[in-house]
């Protein structure tokens, strides 16, 4: 009926307002792996964090196609998006941008700046 065209209307036009990806979009499981081949030194220490027994690059990709971890990012998502990305970011130890109360998308790309950020300045 004219409702649901309508509604899915309002869903398109809010697709077309996303201002970039989300963060399910830049955790997926094989992009990951992809990129964690060509740098050793985070596989490295990815791996060092998986109990004792279960060292491998195998049960390592087991982990990152897990549905548990996409149900784990899912959330972390949708928390950020929601406009309670503060809490999360202080959380991890990162300093939110002055006015952090986005919404959307927008969260998602401070929280990986800021994750960015703080990478370099541990490098140096």
């Amino acid at each position: 009926g004219a409702g649901s065209a309508g509604n899915m209307q309002a869903m398109a036009a809010a697709q077309a307002n996303r201002e970039g990806p989300s963060l399910s979009d830049v955790m997926d499981g094989r992009q990951v792996q992809t990129a964690l081949a060509e740098m050793p030194d985070l596989q490295q220490h990815l791996l060092e964090q998986l109990p004792d027994g279960d060292r491998s690059v195998a049960a390592l990709n087991e982990v990152l196609r897990s549905p548990q971890l996409a149900q784990a990012v899912g959330q972390l998502d949708h928390v950020l998006q929601s406009g309670q990305g503060r809490e999360v970011l202080v959380s991890f130890g990162l300093e939110p941008a002055q006015g952090f109360d986005i919404h959307g998308p927008a969260a998602v790309k401070n929280m990986l700046d800021q994750l960015q950020k703080k990478s370099e300045d541990e490098k140096k």
